[in-house]
């Protein structure tokens, strides 16, 4: 019985304070602008084939073939790649998204100066973000970096069918309030 008066109270104070409300009011205003984004992203990539878009509840995923960032075994960015991450880094500092980068590598043998894949991963996901932050001016705050190695393979996850993509660098464009 008292059970039953708690939940009472409770349900007597939420309808009161005005909480019900807000809960409804923000579901409503929540209205992810994915498709924008995938479309913008398309229209202004200046490689297109070795490029991946997927939506998922945290936003969009713009995943690009590593090598076109990086040679095996290094985490130094390609000097012929830098106009791929000057265009990403021009777009996100016109969207209001935060991105995380996430590298996903699977070298094969010894990962250079690295022991191992998830070390190598680590710095590449972290030198992109740098190159962003200092190179293209884009707040620090607005960027996380992320190496997952080898631990979540794309075929796996996303699609049984994407072949070669386990080595790929994700541009996760965050589509809620994130705070660092």
């Amino acid at each position: 019985m008292k059970n039953l008066y708690l939940i009472f109270f409770i349900l007597i104070l939420i309808f009161c304070t005005g909480f019900s409300e807000s809960v409804i009011d923000a579901s409503i205003s929540y209205q992810p602008n994915v498709e924008k984004l995938e479309m913008i992203f398309k229209s202004f990539m200046p490689i297109k084939s070795g490029v991946i878009y997927t939506k998922v509840p945290r936003g969009l995923i713009v995943s690009v073939d590593e090598d076109v960032f990086f040679y095996p075994h290094e985490a130094r960015i390609k000097e012929s790649s830098l106009y791929v991450l000057d265009t990403i880094t021009l777009l996100l500092s016109k969207l209001p998204n935060y991105c995380v980068i996430e590298n996903h590598t699977e070298e094969v043998g010894e990962c250079g100066d690295y022991e191992e894949n998830w070390e190598l991963s680590i710095a590449r996901a972290q030198n992109i973000a740098e190159y962003m932050s200092i190179a293209g001016n884009l707040p620090q705050e607005k960027v996380f970096s992320i190496g997952f190695g080898e631990l979540m393979p794309f075929k796996d996850n996303v699609s049984s069918n994407t072949k070669g993509f386990d080595n790929r660098v994700d541009f996760v464009l965050i589509e809620y309030d994130v705070k660092r």
